[in-house]
């Protein structure tokens, strides 16, 4: 039986392991923010706490934004794109709120976590405590070290920043599933002109190998060029006789599909479509970032 203190912890624990997420982008990362704040919270009386969840929050947004100002830095040497790790959705499993449900896909959606790199540390604490963890102004300048007023003024330069680097793509999931489906079909096929057809003209590939497998070095964008890509990746697979399985796996708040060759987890592949058509895909293959997959029943 869990003695008071940690069971405290326990019932804020996914509150805690999202806002680390959120901030850091890698869940091995923020599994170093949770184990921190749980030793500084077994450090703390909390006979003196007025509100425990504030205080949690408030001590893991300081671990994170040390943390996220150190992984910066090696951000700047990485190897290609850098995506964020993928994040399967077995753990929010327990959301029986579909308003609730909702909120978490978008915000745990790749594409959010994209724009949210595009701002500057404080900028990114300030707008997830104060637009996705409802704390107070007051409560954020604690935090950041700055004033409610300078808070205030952040998040909204922050949030003009996440419009212009967070495009909004509103396929309902079944028209998702339907792309996504036709996706994984002309890929086996290698059929170019269905693949074409299912892209939109701008669609951008994004893929992250971390200089640890074979990847792009850069976006590939052009529904031509990214239809091409793809058939004659997998084309060539077939050539050396590597045995493809697609496994579709919700992860990040939408459906993805994991790809698996020779039987070894090679690619976390997901898409954002509207319009009936394809216009961003996230394929992470750097093997670091595939670990959570282990631990779910494939």
């Amino acid at each position: 039986m869990l003695d008071e203190k940690t069971s405290i912890f326990e019932q804020h624990r996914k509150t805690l392991e999202g806002l680390a997420y959120r901030m850091l982008g890698t869940l091995e990362e923020a599994k170093d923010v949770i184990h921190e704040t749980f030793l500084k919270w077994h450090e703390t009386n909390i006979e003196t706490l007025a509100n425990p969840r504030a205080w949690l929050i408030t001590v893991c947004s300081r671990i994170s934004l040390n943390q996220l100002k150190s992984a910066r830095k090696q951000r700047e040497i990485y190897v290609g794109e850098w995506l964020p790790e993928p994040f399967p959705d077995t753990h929010w499993d327990d959301q029986s709120d579909p308003a609730v449900q909702v909120e978490i896909n978008d915000t745990i959606s790749i594409a959010l976590l994209l724009a949210l790199e595009k701002l500057t540390p404080v900028e990114r604490a300030v707008f997830l405590l104060h637009d996705i963890f409802d704390l107070s102004f007051d409560e954020i300048a604690v935090v950041v070290g700055k004033t409610s007023a300078n808070c205030r003024q952040v998040a909204t330069r922050s949030r003009k920043r996440i419009r212009e680097n967070h495009p909004r793509f509103d396929a309902t999931p079944d028209e998702h599933r339907l792309l996504l489906d036709g996706f994984m079909s002309a890929v086996r096929e290698f059929n170019l002109e269905k693949l074409t057809l299912l892209l939109a003209d701008g669609v951008a590939l994004y893929t992250d190998g971390g200089g640890k497998v074979q990847a792009l070095q850069d976006v590939l964008r052009g529904g031509e060029k990214v239809a091409a890509f793809f058939v004659k990746i997998f084309s060539q697979l077939d050539r050396q006789d590597v045995v493809i399985r697609m496994q579709p796996q919700c992860f990040n708040g939408s459906l993805g599909v994991l790809i698996f060759e020779d039987d070894e987890l090679a690619t976390a592949l997901t898409i954002e479509a509207d319009s009936g058509c394809i216009h961003r895909i996230y394929a992470v293959r750097n093997p670091s970032k595939l670990s959570a997959f282990s631990r779910i029943n494939l």
